[in-house]
């Protein structure tokens, strides 16, 4: 998928996880960018073939998704290590199609864009889950691994509605630790599985007790954390006005 100012919703590629692409014109300076995935800086001049790949902030590497190829091309391998050869996808080729005119069968798009690429950030959750599924097999866990994903991470509303669709099948929830995000939670969550766990952390106010209360109402498998004594009595008579029980209630804890 590739987005800009004007045009949200450009499919290119097919299905194609997150990745920020912007484009820096002619003398302008360095951009800051808070990357998803990776942060690929495009230019507008005949040198934008050159495209340095960010991992991340840290510098971690960004395999298996991300490498380069013969041409010296940024290539996005969706599915990992389990990606055939005819589904890597040479960035450089995607750019081009989006930027080219129309008349030569572009999409006649201006930088900066953002290309998503949704099935790299669905291996990372199938990933996850199966580190944790073969860690409880074999340590005779009797229960099970349940993630939930802190949308204050990211909160690109295709980012979290992804999480929940791919994650769906394994009950992947979603944690909020204020108003916005909890009401882009409940939204997400509403299309997902109806055991995937909704964490309510941070400040409550009244207004933020009394939607995750309606949560609950919506059938959404809702857990307020109870972080000071204070809370509890106004969830209660919240609860009580609503006509909503409000547990199950969570509480932090460290473990050492």
């Amino acid at each position: 998928m590739i987005q800009n100012t004007s045009t949200m919703d450009k499919v290119v590629a097919g299905k194609l996880l997150h990745l920020t692409v912007a484009g820096k014109p002619k003398g302008a300076g360095r951009q800051n960018l808070r990357p998803h995935a990776a942060t690929v800086l495009v230019g507008t001049s005949d040198h934008s073939r050159y495209l340095p790949v960010v991992a991340n902030r840290k510098g971690r590497r960004a395999a298996p998704y991300f490498s380069v190829n013969s041409s010296g091309n940024v290539t996005v391998r969706p599915h990992g290590e389990r990606t055939m050869d005819h589904q890597e996808i040479d960035l450089l080729k995607v750019v081009k199609k989006a930027s080219d005119s129309k008349s030569t069968g572009g999409l006649d798009l201006q930088l900066p864009i953002i290309v998503r690429f949704p099935d790299v950030l669905k291996d990372r959750l199938e990933s996850l889950q199966s580190a944790f599924n073969y860690a409880v097999k074999s340590q005779g866990y009797s229960s099970h691994y349940q993630g939930v994903y802190p949308v204050k991470c990211n909160q690109d509303r295709f980012i979290v509605e992804d999480i929940v669709r791919f994650g769906s099948s394994f009950r992947f929830g979603l944690e909020a630790g204020s108003k916005p995000e909890l009401l882009l939670a409940m939204s997400s969550l509403c299309k997902g599985s109806s055991e995937s766990l909704l964490i309510c952390n941070g400040f409550k106010d009244s207004e933020y007790i009394s939607l995750a209360l309606i949560a609950r109402k919506l059938s959404l498998n809702t857990v307020i954390v109870l972080e000071q004594e204070e809370e509890l009595d106004s969830i209660i008579d919240i609860s009580v006005k609503l006509g909503v029980r409000p547990a199950p209630f969570g509480f932090p804890a460290t473990v050492r």
